[in-house]
């Protein structure tokens, strides 16, 4: 599982506020480390001037006054003491101290010192003895206020109050860069459903101008082809249908009762097939505009008109009321189709509503003979029909499951077949709950 964000403003966002608080915590150590051995440096050679000082002073002095003179220069920070003999230390040259250094050079090479404790980075404690020139040692102890070398609470408030200032900033950069594109794709979303939404904005940079452009020529193409297509349609349906009529007209003068029945049968199913065909090339052509629907007032009404023709038909729902935004003529004629093929191929059909929040689930169920295994899919494809069991003595050219498809497709939804374990047909029409 990746622990990068999902969204381009949070890796954005990630990438360079975590750059940037890498960058200026290297840069504040750094800083910090030099700072503390700069101070170092300082602090040492202060320490070493002032104790050749006093090794001067008291070496200067007769053997009885040494130890006096010493506790009277000692300091709370710096502390001297005469002693007759002096520990085994550390060894000069090994301990490599840049205190030891700056002593060694203000004392002068002859004077023997004995490091007992150094200094280190940060925290500059030492205890040392340095030979007086006429028998005895000085010892020295002393420590550098802890504060000089603290880390600066004014640093750190710096760097914070910065680091707020500067990702507050990477924010609203990766916002303003990630915005263009996450309206592009909302736009790309919505152009299934509306082809005459507003334009997109054409603004910002050069290349979002760009592409808000090149999309905004796209929808003008695909809304000018399908309101062509339209036009179209509507001339073939007048063309296509006038003949017919004229042909239904002339059947009827025939003297032959059986030829004016096959006749009349024919144009029956012409004037069908074209109806069907007609109905599903419209297809997301029909401008219909969505709005809030009570799908168990549409249900029950369907259920009303088939109980009127005498049809075996019942409904089962989850509530008393159930809300969804959609396109209603477009919903009726979906379900509709399930219902008719239901009851037609089934006997009789169940109906069933159920709502968890996130989606709608349809249910239509017949006791018919079903469909076989490898045809649940291909049933869905223009003018596909089940030789076995709808043949067209039953009515329909193979377009109603076809149109189903298309509009949950428009709705973002999908709609499926499987055959019941006990006999019979289950479409499920799931619809996602969409805002308006």
């Amino acid at each position: 599982m990746s622990l990068l964000p999902r969204s381009l403003f949070g890796r954005l966002a990630l990438l360079m506020a975590g750059g940037l608080v890498l960058t200026q915590l290297i840069g504040a150590t750094l800083h910090l480390t030099e700072r503390q051995r700069t101070l170092g440096a300082v602090v040492s050679q202060e320490f070493a001037q002032r104790v050749a000082a006093v090794h001067r002073a008291i070496d200067s002095q007769p053997a009885g006054e040494r130890a006096a003179l010493a506790e009277r220069l000692s300091t709370p920070r710096q502390h001297f003491s005469v002693a007759a003999a002096a520990p085994a230390g550390r060894d000069v040259a090994a301990a490599n101290s840049d205190f030891m250094a700056r002593l060694t050079e203000a004392l002068g090479p002859r004077t023997a010192i004995r490091p007992v404790v150094l200094p280190d980075l940060g925290t500059f404690v030492f205890d040392i003895h340095v030979e007086l020139g006429s028998g005895g040692w000085l010892r020295v102890e002393g420590r550098a206020p802890a504060e000089i070398f603290a880390w600066p609470a004014h640093l750190l408030r710096n760097l914070a109050l910065m680091l707020t200032v500067v990702i507050v900033l990477i924010w609203m950069v990766a916002r303003m860069t990630v915005r263009p594109l996450t309206r592009l794709a909302q736009a790309a979303r919505g152009l299934g459903e509306n082809l005459r939404q507003p334009p997109l904005p054409e603004d910002g940079p050069s290349e979002v101008r760009e592409a808000a452009q090149a999309f905004n020529a796209m929808q003008d193409r695909i809304r000018h082809g399908i309101e062509e297509r339209e036009r179209f349609l509507a001339a073939v349906s007048h063309d296509l249908k006038t003949p017919v009529t004229r042909m239904r007209l002339r059947s009827e003068l025939l003297t032959d009762a059986n030829l004016r029945e096959r006749t009349l049968r024919d144009l029956d199913e012409m004037q069908q097939m074209l109806g069907g065909a007609l109905d599903f090339l419209r297809g997301k052509a029909a401008d219909e505009a969505q709005r809030p629907i009570d799908m168990l007032a549409l249900l029950e009404s369907l259920v009303d008109d088939q109980a009127e023709l005498g049809r075996d038909i019942r409904l089962v729902a989850c509530a008393d009321a159930v809300r969804f935004v959609g396109r209603p003529q477009a919903l009726r004629r979906a379900i509709g189709n399930l219902v008719e093929n239901a009851l037609k191929y089934g006997r009789r059909a169940t109906l069933a509503l159920d709502d968890n929040g996130k989606a709608l689930r349809i249910v239509v169920e017949d006791e018919g003979p079903g469909i076989p295994e490898a045809e649940l899919e291909r049933v869905f494809e223009p003018f596909h029909r089940v030789d076995s069991s709808r043949n067209r003595e039953t009515g329909g050219v193979g377009l109603g499951l076809a149109i189903v498809r298309q509009i949950a497709l428009d709705h973002g939804g999908e709609v499926t077949l499987a055959n019941r374990a006990g006999g019979g047909l289950r479409a499920e029409l799931r619809l996602p709950r969409r805002e308006a």
